[in-house]
């Protein structure tokens, strides 16, 4: 009787290790479920804003959802004056701020601290955004007339800035008229209804205020440009967000095209955000923005020339480390 020769235990597992990996060979290869990225966290960012007309965008692209939509996490900050927005910039309590030229010249006149994006307002032939009114018991008719008069401004602000532009370019030296220290705008504004002052500089809507309860307009800066306001970010926080601020921009510029093409939409935000007067919230109307738009080196260098005249900047800052139109979007 011929004898059956087993294998040994060490065969055994051999076979069987075979036998499993024809088995697996032979089994459905596991679909592969592609894992979802996880989604970047909305860069944040803190904007300053005074309520002005020029607010207006901001709150109308935060209404719309489209800095949210950008990716963006967004905190409009309102200040009550230029003051307070400019201290918090420079000790880094927001990122970017609405200023104007005046006061972004001199923020960086000792170091660069900030960077100018885009232009937010400017004048035009519709519509002054700041002017020169004289009261209406005052006899000055022309800008001729305001030689030797009283003319309630803020000095070292925009407002002398547009004093003295408006003045020269009528050719009226500015340093003809006295030039009277009246800070706050309401306090200025009621001066020259009481006849407490002969002429004022205003920005709108006070202007039309003022227009509308017998002041006489001189002059404008719906031709000059002169009350440029701008968006400008702290240069730290603009290197670090690059294309953060870019999205910024755009959105900002996204919502200014819509208050352009329906200014009725966005009426509700003057009177909430912008200190429109009570009798103004059915007659004034929201203004034309500047679309993609950055203050030219023409612009930058008149500021320039003004505050090295006044003393108040040792010398001029180059346009190149003032504004940097490459965060606008693509015309």
């Amino acid at each position: 009787m011929r004898k059956i020769r087993w294998p040994s235990p060490l065969g055994i597992l051999a076979i069987v290790g075979a036998m499993t990996l024809l088995v697996a060979s032979c089994a459905p290869a596991p679909t592969s479920i592609p894992s979802t990225p996880t989604p970047a966290p909305p860069v944040k960012m803190r904007i300053g804003l005074l309520p002005i007309i020029d607010s207006v965008p901001f709150y109308a692209a935060e209404a719309d959802g489209l800095f949210k939509a950008a990716g963006l996490e967004v905190e409009l900050v309102t200040f009550a004056s230029a003051f307070e927005r400019d201290a918090a910039i420079q000790s880094g309590q927001i990122d970017g701020q609405l200023a104007d030229l005046i006061a972004s010249g001199l923020l960086n006149a000792q170091e660069r601290r900030i960077r100018i994006v885009k232009t937010t307002h400017r004048g035009t032939p519709a519509r002054s955004m700041i002017s020169l009114v004289a009261g209406k018991a005052s006899s000055i008719s022309s800008p001729a007339d305001l030689k030797g008069k009283k003319v309630a401004i803020s000095h070292n602000t925009i407002i002398e800035y547009s004093a003295d532009e408006l003045l020269r370019q009528a050719g009226v030296d500015p340093n003809s008229v006295e030039k009277v220290e009246v800070a706050r705008i309401p306090v200025r504004m009621e001066m020259l209804a009481q006849g407490q002052i002969e002429a004022a500089i205003l920005p709108e809507p006070l202007t039309t205020l003022a227009v509308n309860t017998g002041g006489r307009l001189l002059l404008g800066d719906g031709q000059t440009g002169t009350g440029i306001s701008v968006l400008e970010f702290r240069i730290p926080f603009l290197e670090q967000n690059k294309e953060a601020v870019r999205a910024f921009v755009a959105a900002h510029d996204k919502a200014v095209k819509a208050a352009n093409a329906d200014p009725e939409k966005y009426r509700p935000l003057l009177s909430e955000k912008a200190n429109l007067p009570a009798v103004l919230k059915e007659s004034f109307t929201v203004p034309l923005f500047p679309e993609t738009d950055i203050p030219t080196q023409a612009e930058i260098d008149r500021v320039m020339s003004w505050l090295v005249s006044k003393g108040l900047i040792p010398k001029a800052v180059p346009y190149s480390e003032m504004a940097d139109s490459s965060f606008l979007p693509r015309k």
